[in-house]
């Protein structure tokens, strides 16, 4: 309201990015608080440029890149924050020199070149730099970009292309929402043709109008730019896309409906009761929506018994949904979810991992070790497993293979404390 001068239509924005059924994951999901905590930053940021945009003081200034550096150690999904500003200095702000975008709302700011605005950015990108370094090379060594490999750069791009649009999808009719989103089997040509022309044409169109309708390239360039992070090109993880992700950039979509839709009463006789009554029903209908998604992070065992049933192939919830019924005394059922899970995706060491413990359990030791060397080929270098595989190599008599896998488990943590008092007790 403060950039814009429109309280209603600011309050819109807020109410659809409070509102929406996909934020659910970001705040139920307990991991996820660094979704809340980040945007709470990035949004501090922005409140604290507006300030220094429209007082010229060098305390907002260092305040928004406090801010802004808060907002990277919470998450570094915040590194576009930098060229989302950039965005506002053309609107609502309109600091750009010859933007020939009236300064209506804020007579006090003066206007600047791109190339000084742009070079006011350069603490912020310095900043959103050495964040990505060292976020990657935190992945790397923690070995979540395994991914990176195993999913073609092709791959990687088509579904970007795919996941663009079916954000949009979701947040139009936000159905079937789930916590994990696996990698479809085969990606269709034609979805990606389609789905690079829809992008490029509107993104053409957009820019072209500009001038007349600044609020729909910023609200759209943000959609674009913020989601690249998280957009799959740099694989983290092993979603094919998440609804975490849309946490901040949806509020540019949302910018885009604010300002857009009542475009489209101008001119008619009740167009203030037309656009309160379908707002309303709107909002009612999210509030509903929301809600009923709210259910199914009861616990885990709904949570991902829903991801199941509105998803295909999903390997990953299957075996989580193993890991949680293993954890409630159902051991049985465990041992069909890791099955499945394999059956899917037979490489999955975490489900051969689990079968093994389970089987090893029922005192089925033979099967439990196939598990076991089947896990250890696919991740080497996992202690646990040489340990596991160990106790059951000892319950088979196998003593020396046994103090084998007890050694490798400590070669790999010299800490393992399972590994040690395993080889205390077959001394």
């Amino acid at each position: 309201e403060r950039m814009t001068g429109s309280v209603w239509r600011s309050g819109l924005v807020a109410a659809l990015f409070a509102l929406h059924p996909l934020r659910v994951e970001s705040v139920a999901w307990v991991a996820e608080r660094k979704d809340v905590l980040s945007s709470l930053f990035w949004l501090m940021t922005m409140w604290a440029y507006v300030l220094y945009a429209e007082k010229s003081r060098l305390s907002y200034y260092t305040l928004a890149m406090l801010f802004f550096g808060l907002g990277l150690m919470a998450k570094p999904m915040v590194v576009t924050l930098p060229f989302a500003l950039l965005l506002l200095d053309f609107w609502p702000l309109a600091r750009l020199r010859g933007g020939q975008l009236n300064q209506e709302n804020h007579p006090n700011i003066s206007q600047s070149s791109l190339g000084r605005l742009v070079l006011e950015k350069v603490p912020f990108l310095a900043l959103a730099v050495v964040s990505s370094v060292v976020t990657l090379l935190a992945k790397q060594r923690g070995g979540a970009l395994e991914l990176v490999d195993m999913i073609p750069l092709k791959i990687r791009i088509s579904n970007a292309l795919i996941s663009y649009l079916a954000y949009i999808g979701k947040m139009i009719w936000p159905h079937n929402l789930a916590v994990l989103y696996p990698y479809p089997s085969t990606i269709s040509v034609w979805k990606v043709l389609g789905a690079t022309v829809f992008l490029t044409c509107l993104t053409v169109l957009l820019i072209r109008a500009a001038q007349r309708f600044p609020y729909l390239v910023v609200g759209w360039r943000w959609y674009l730019g913020t989601l690249v992070p998280v957009i799959g090109l740099v694989q983290v993880g092993s979603q094919a896309m998440a609804d975490r992700f849309t946490y901040v950039p949806l509020i540019g979509l949302f910018i885009m409906i604010a300002w857009g839709v009542p475009e489209l009463f101008r001119g008619w006789r009740y167009r203030q009761l037309v656009y309160a009554l379908s707002t309303s029903i709107l909002l009612l209908i999210l509030m509903i929506s929301t809600w009923l998604q709210v259910r199914y992070w009861k616990n885990s065992i709904v949570l991902f018994t829903h991801a199941i049933k509105v998803t295909s192939n999903n390997w990953l919830a299957h075996n989580n949904l193993g890991v949680a019924l293993y954890r409630q005394g159902r051991p049985q059922e465990a041992i069909g979810h890791y099955s499945e899970a394999l059956r899917i995706q037979p490489d999955h060491a975490g489900a051969h991992y689990n079968l093994g413990i389970v089987l090893a359990e029922q005192a089925r030791l033979d099967e439990a070790i196939v598990h076991y060397f089947e896990a250890l080929r696919i991740r080497p270098g996992h202690a646990n497993t040489h340990n596991n595989l160990g106790l059951t190599l000892f319950r088979k008599g196998k003593f020396e293979e046994a103090i084998g896998q007890y050694s490798s488990a400590l070669q790999i943590n010299p800490e393992h404390a399972g590994a040690h008092l395993s080889l205390i007790h077959i001394s």
